[in-house]
């Protein structure tokens, strides 16, 4: 006899992706080499996708695409789109394979390794689910008759009427496909069924044997034992953005998949999440700190291959014969390394000094303003919280966001309510990290120099009011956003390879008779080493030692420390008679306006080992920016410290030099 109808048991849904890294690991590099694999969505993410399953279904969602994405993982740059179960990029194009990822909505899973049964099998096991309604068997009097048939087996003097256990358990049976095959699904009760082969075969399978009928067979199970607390609340609070902006040598990428932008970001993302974890805590660095960085991939909206352009009137005139050639049909067929960096990163100077140059910015700008604008839909305690935003620029992606930062007005709200897509940022931008740029070669062409911007820069925070004076004479700063090399930030800072053949220096641009007593602050941390081990190979696991610059002066004879103002430092390491005070005041006042470390080059080399050849290492200098741990580390320090000059890092501050002791960077 069967129980009374019962109504189906509530099971916990568990949804799936199938990835080669975690969603829910900062440090996990989305480019690692290891295969994918079925991970789960954390409680959090794992609710907000049954929730937006069950609005679809029951037609609660507008049919726009948006309504039905989910925004997942610890970061949030990831989307689902349940109509079509994919796992997407939110703020990048989804341009390569590994970028678009599965997803299942896990109904029925393996007991053993809690994974999804996915596709057909899944679909089979739902559907005899819900024609037999496991849940409304009386299993003790199936359990009752299965243990008096056995008896009555063992006895000679049976007279072979009672039912077999076949015959009592055909009903919880459901073929799978092919029916051929002979292989089925029992269902034990409402959370747990066996994939059984059936006919001879079944008493060599191997697989678990059912308490309740003796069957072997691979467990199953329709309820996922989920932990009540996993740890994941919900999107992290970002305090501080990177937006890195590429070059014109991005164009290989769609040849070569390792040349992928994104792909560079993913990891230099992960690089900088894990030296967030080394340093969180170093007393001189923000307990709040949140890093995020997010790639602007604006080449491809751009077509270089209308570089020769017919005009009207051309078109009318005997001189034009529509003869149109482009970069690869001029390109010679050997020494292809050389040819290529000469093709897809020197060529990129002469691109943007071409009509295309307009083209570009605005492909710049409309890129950028589009991923803000999602990030602060997605986001929008970042706002309201004052959240800072830098821009990292590499090659001539740093030259072209130097144009677009000299016309940007000293503040957003300068503009009013509407701002243009195309025309300028729609956020103001803390800080500019020029990762190898030529622009020291554009400052040069234009006959410019890098001045601050008034009302922005070291002076504009009330934290460094004793170290650099505010009010200076009109031809310390500019005022307005027509002068190319007067940047709309903060701090400007200025990183380069030592044998990187595309980077300049810029302290020059400064001011030149300055900057010969100012060299480079070399990229290279003091690490605490806790083994011999750690001594030689100098992991990026280890604790860089710090001190500020207040520590520094703590440190020195009370007696000598500086003024209160750095506008009044006793300049004692220069003969004085060799000396224009005047300027050499306005020059450190700029040098200290532009950076709180009163530094703007900052230098490293990948150069390493014995044997190691300049001219072969130039080749990829200009693409070691991604992995370099010292930059890495400089960067997270840089943005994580706590703010003003007397917070800043002592070894990165620009120091006057004598001759004899310049370094060689």
């Amino acid at each position: 006899m069967q129980n009374p109808p019962q109504t189906e048991p509530i099971h916990h849904v568990q949804w799936f992706y199938l990835s080669n890294f975690d969603l829910y690991d900062e440090t996990s590099c989305m480019e690692a080499p290891e295969p994918q694999r079925w991970r789960r969505f954390l409680n959090h993410d794992n609710r907000a996708l049954e929730a937006k399953h069950q609005e679809i279904n029951d037609a609660n969602v507008s049919q726009e695409p948006n309504q039905k994405n989910v925004i997942v993982g610890v970061s949030g740059l990831h989307v689902v789109n349940l109509p079509t179960l994919t796992l997407k990029p939110l703020y990048w194009p989804s341009s390569r394979r590994n970028d678009t990822l599965r997803v299942v909505r896990g109904f029925w899973m393996y007991e053993d390794t809690g994974l999804p049964v996915i596709d057909e099998l899944a679909e089979i096991l739902e559907e005899g689910y819900q024609r037999i309604k496991p849940y409304n068997i009386n299993w003790d009097k199936l359990e009752n008759d299965i243990v008096d048939e056995n008896q009555e087996r063992s006895s000679i003097f049976s007279s072979g009427r009672r039912k077999s256990s076949k015959d009592t358990i055909s009903h919880l049976q459901w073929a799978l496909k092919p029916h051929s095959s002979g292989k089925y699904v029992l269902y034990e009760d409402g959370y747990r069924a066996l994939l059984c082969q059936g006919g001879l075969l079944s008493y060599f399978s191997k697989g678990t044997q059912s308490q309740r009928t003796g069957l072997k067979g691979i467990p199953v199970i329709r309820d996922f034992p989920v932990k009540e607390d996993d740890g994941f609340r919900g999107l992290k609070q970002v305090t501080d953005l990177f937006l890195v902006v590429h070059g014109i040598g991005q164009k290989r990428s769609e040849t070569e998949e390792r040349y992928q932008f994104t792909k560079t970001c993913n990891v230099f993302r992960s690089l900088i999440q894990k030296q967030k974890l080394i340093m969180k805590q170093n007393p001189l660095l923000r307990d709040d700190y949140e890093p995020q960085l997010l790639p602007i991939c604006w080449r491809n909206k751009i077509n270089f291959d209308s570089f020769f352009q017919v005009t009207e009137d051309d078109e009318e005139s005997d001189d034009v014969d529509g003869n149109r050639f482009h970069i690869e049909d001029i390109e010679i067929d050997s020494i292809p390394t050389v040819r290529r960096l000469f093709g897809d990163v020197m060529s990129d100077i002469p691109y943007y000094m071409s009509h295309h140059k307009d083209s570009i910015i605005r492909s710049v700008i409309r890129e950028a303003n589009r991923v803000y604008d999602l990030w602060i839909d997605c986001n929008p305690y970042f706002k309201e919280n004052k959240g800072r935003i830098f821009i990292i620029g590499h090659s001539l992606g740093a030259t072209v966001v130097f144009d677009i930062l000299s016309l940007q007005p000293t503040f957003v709200k300068e503009l009013g309510p509407e701002i243009e897509d195309d025309k300028y940022f729609k956020f103001d931008t803390n800080g500019f990290f020029c990762f190898g740029g030529p622009i020291g070669f554009f400052l040069l062409l234009n006959q410019k120099s890098m001045i601050p911007r008034r009302g922005r820069g070291s002076s504009h925070f009330a934290d460094n009011a004793n170290y650099i004076n505010k009010n200076v004479s009109d031809s310390y700063a500019y005022s307005g956003n027509d002068r190319y090399g007067c940047l709309a930030v903060d701090s400007f800072y200025n990183i380069y390879n030592f044998l990187d053949p595309i980077a300049m220096r810029l302290n020059p641009t400064v001011d030149v008779n300055y900057s010969k007593g100012i060299h480079p602050s070399k990229l290279v941390f003091l690490r605490k080493p806790s083994s011999i081990l750690r001594v030689v190979s100098r992991p990026n696991d280890a604790p860089v030692r710090l001190v500020s610059y207040q520590q520094a002066l703590n440190q020195s004879n009370s007696e000598d420390n500086e003024s209160s103002s750095v506008l009044m430092d006793s300049e004692r390491d220069i003969e004085l008679e060799t000396r224009n005070f005047k300027q050499e005041k306005r020059a450190k006042w700029r040098m200290q306006e532009l950076n709180e470390n009163a530094q703007i080059d900052y230098v490293f080399t990948s150069q390493k080992g014995i044997i190691s050849n300049k001219y072969l290492t130039m080749l990829s200098a200009h693409t070691s920016y991604w992995n370099n741990e010292d930059l890495v580390c400089f960067l997270v320090v840089e943005t994580a410290r706590k703010f003003g000059i007397a917070n800043s890092i002592e070894q990165f501050r620009g120091k006057r030099v004598s001759h004899d002791n310049a370094s060689t960077l």
